[in-house]
């Protein structure tokens, strides 16, 4: 499977072609501003030194939060908006998947546990069973830094995330991957290519609603979930 993944929900952006497993082509972009402008010129360049035409891929894969509201709002509507002009199917990967996944070959069969930093006093927050693949032994949520050793799991494990330091002090057992805190586009890849398809179309994944409010204190993007 042809995939091109692309990430943007952490503050700056990553970009990858990966096909049958192998990462072909990846680009980063760390200046969370630029990403607007450099988007879609660094999606085109993977392309480009991948050999690919958006007509030759089998699916898009974008990362659908949670993380920043702007960062979030990007990366969907720009994959919802390639999948539409080039008939490509597209498919959704929350960050902390994607996060799990690169912590994977260090948990030895212990637990994973996904970490992001959220602020405000609370972490982004899921864990996953160590193994072949993901499986998630909670739901995303938004967890209060008071209650975090009671939505840890038991047992031996890493975390992984801006937040893994924090998560790792709530619970014996948990060891910090502090090298694991950005996302890679071609771990999107891998896991959206593991997923039977057709898929629905990827919505943005948020956990609390924005710190910005207009007039009136309603929310710009609504209620979170």
């Amino acid at each position: 499977m042809r995939v091109l993944a692309f990430d943007t929900s952490l503050g700056g952006g990553s970009a990858a072609v990966v096909a049958e497993g192998v990462c072909l082509a990846r680009a980063d972009e760390p200046r969370p501003r630029a990403l607007v402008e450099r988007l879609l010129p660094m999606i085109e360049d993977v392309l480009a030194r991948a050999g690919l035409r958006y007509g030759a891929l089998d699916l898009i894969a974008v990362t659908v939060g949670p993380g920043t509201f702007a960062g979030l709002r990007i990366g969907v509507a720009a994959a919802r908006g390639l999948g539409v002009a080039t008939g490509v199917p597209v498919a959704g990967v929350t960050s902390l998947e994607a996060l799990a996944w690169a912590g994977l070959p260090h948990a030895r069969g212990g637990n994973v546990v996904a970490a992001i930093d959220g602020r405000r006093g609370q972490l982004y927050l899921q864990s996953f069973a160590g193994g072949p693949g993901l499986a998630p032994l909670s739901a995303p949520e938004a967890v209060d830094l008071e209650r975090l050793a009671e939505r840890l799991p038991p047992g031996a494990g890493v975390a992984v995330g801006s937040g893994a330091a924090i998560a790792a002090s709530a619970a014996a057992g948990i060891v910090p991957l502090p090298g694991i805190a950005a996302i890679d586009a071609a771990h999107v890849a891998a896991i959206a290519a593991a997923r039977p398809l057709p898929c629905a179309p990827p919505r943005p994944l948020y956990l609390r609603a924005p710190d910005a409010k207009l007039p009136g204190g309603v929310s710009p993007v609504g209620q979170a979930p």
